[in-house]
């Protein structure tokens, strides 16, 4: 072990990330319980999926996805209240809309109610939607 893995590693106890890590780990922030379902739309508007949020947080999103959406890390997603063109509820702060990325997966199986959990990082200011027509 050189120097700079023994400062590294003497920077941080045994299970519990570096500031640096802690920066990319946002699951250790103060999370709400929360019961209601919004809606995933992909960047083409081709996938629209009904998920159901379980816990929020300033920055994030845990996520109750149905099997069969090939929700995967990295994929980006607009996270709505209604669908597209329904009436505005301003529900969880999504106002119009928030855009999102999959930053975890989870997949759920055996438990009565397969499905994959999904952690998502919301952006930092809110994604401009268009009037309707």
């Amino acid at each position: 072990m050189n120097s700079s893995e023994s400062a590294v590693s003497a920077a941080a106890p045994a299970g519990i990330p570096d500031d640096g890590a802690r920066l990319m780990e946002r699951r250790f922030e103060p999370r709400q319980a929360v019961a209601a379902d919004l809606w995933m739309i992909d960047h083409h508007g081709s996938t629209v999926l009904r998920c159901h949020c379980l816990e929020a947080s300033s920055n994030g999103m845990r996520l109750r996805v149905p099997l069969g959406y090939g929700v995967a890390e990295g994929q980006r997603y607009e996270l709505r209240s209604q669908l597209p063109g329904g009436p505005a509820s301003g529900g969880f702060g999504l106002i119009g809309s928030r855009w999102a990325t999959v930053v975890r997966t989870d997949l759920r199986l055996g438990q009565g109610d397969d499905h994959v959990d999904v952690g998502v990082v919301l952006d930092a200011h809110d994604t401009p939607t268009p009037p309707p027509n």
